[in-house]
C-alpha cells in the first residue's frame, strides 16, 4: 500500500519524508537488514561486509543526490519486517553447522550492523559533505525532494 499524502496532514506527510528521507540516504544499509544475514550464509562476511559498505557509499555518492522514489521509499519498511524471519532462520543454521561467530553476525545484524558501516563509512563521507554532491545528500534536502515528490512546494 503505497503513502498518498492526500489521505494526510501536512505533518503526517512531513514525518513520512523525514523518516523516508533518512532511510533513502543510506538505503543500501537499511535495506540491508534482512538481506545481509541470508548472505552471510551463502558467502564469506568479509565479502559480504565490503560490497555492502561499498554499495552504501556508492548509493549516498551517485544516486541519492539525483534521484528519489516515494514509491520504492515507501516499500523499503515493508521489506526490512522481513529481519524478523531472516536473522534468527540463519542465525540457527549456521550455529548448527557450528560458525557460532557467524551466527551471532547473522543474529545482531539488523539491531548494530547498518549503524557500524555507517560509521566506518562515515569518513570517507566527509570527504565529499561539503560539495554540491554531498548538499544534496544531506537529510533536510532529501526530505524536501520528498515533500516536493508529494505535491508541496518549498517555502523560505
Amino acid at each position: 500500500m503505497a503513502w498518498n499524502p492526500i489521505h494526510h496532514s501536512a505533518e503526517e506527510n512531513t514525518k513520512w519524508s523525514w523518516l523516508r528521507a533518512v532511510e533513502w540516504i543510506e538505503w543500501p544499509l537499511f535495506l540491508s537488514q534482512p538481506v545481509v544475514p541470508v548472505l552471510l550464509y551463502f558467502y564469506p562476511w568479509p565479502s559480504v561486509l565490503g560490497v555492502t559498505a561499498l554499495t552504501g557509499f556508492l548509493w549516498r555518492l551517485l544516486v541519492v543526490p539525483n534521484f528519489i522514489s516515494t514509491a520504492l521509499a515507501g516499500l523499503g519498511p515493508v521489506f526490512v519486517v522481513l529481519k524478523y524471519v531472516t536473522a534468527p532462520v540463519i542465525a540457527f543454521l549456521l550455529w548448527r553447522q557450528n560458525e557460532p561467530w557467524i551466527a551471532a553476525l547473522a543474529l545482531l545484524w539488523p539491531l548494530a550492523g547498518p549503524f557500524v558501516l555507517q560509521l566506518v563509512i562515515g569518513p570517507f563521507y566527509a570527504l565529499f559533505a561539503q560539495s554540491a554532491r554531498g548538499k544534496a545528500s544531506q537529510i533536510g534536502i532529501v526530505q524536501e525532494r520528498f515533500m516536493a515528490a508529494l505535491g508541496y512546494e518549498k517555502h523560505h
